[in-house]
C-alpha cells in the first residue's frame, strides 16, 4: 500500500514538469501566428530570432527565456503598428482629406449641393 501511494505521489510531482515541458512548445505556434500579423522592422526581426532559439531550445527554461523575449519585442512591435496605422472611420474607409458637408457647407463632399466623387470616410448624399 506505501508503495502505491509513494509511486503515485511521485506521479504527481512529475506531471507538472512534464506539462510544463510540453507548454513552452505548445506556445510557439500561437506565437508564430502572432509574429505573422506583424509588419516588418527591427522589433519583428528581433522576435522572429528570439522564436528560432526557443524553438531550438534544449531546457524548458532556455525555451520560456526565448519566449518571453518573443513576447517584449512583438508587443513593441505591435505598439508601434498601432501607432503607425492608418486612422479610419467605419469599417474599411478611411478619413478623407477634406473636410465633409456640415448644415453649413453642403456643397462639400457628402452635402446636398456637392457635384464630385464620393469621398471615402464622408456620408454618401
Amino acid at each position: 500500500m506505501r508503495a502505491l501511494i509513494a509511486t503515485l505521489a511521485g506521479l504527481v510531482m512529475l506531471a507538472p514538469a512534464a506539462a510544463g515541458a510540453a507548454s513552452c512548445q505548445a506556445q510557439i505556434p500561437a506565437a508564430e501566428r502572432f509574429i505573422a500579423q506583424l509588419r516588418p522592422g527591427p522589433n519583428t526581426s528581433a522576435a522572429q530570432r528570439h522564436l528560432e532559439a526557443a524553438r531550438r531550445a534544449s531546457t524548458e527554461s532556455q525555451c520560456a527565456a526565448e519566449l518571453r523575449q518573443v513576447d517584449t519585442y512583438a508587443r513593441r512591435s505591435a505598439a508601434l503598428d498601432e501607432r503607425t496605422a492608418p486612422r479610419t472611420r467605419g469599417y474599411g474607409s478611411s478619413v478623407a482629406p477634406v473636410p465633409c458637408a456640415d448644415f453649413l457647407h453642403q456643397d462639400r463632399p457628402g452635402g446636398s449641393d456637392y457635384h464630385g466623387p464620393p469621398v471615402p470616410g464622408c456620408p454618401a448624399r
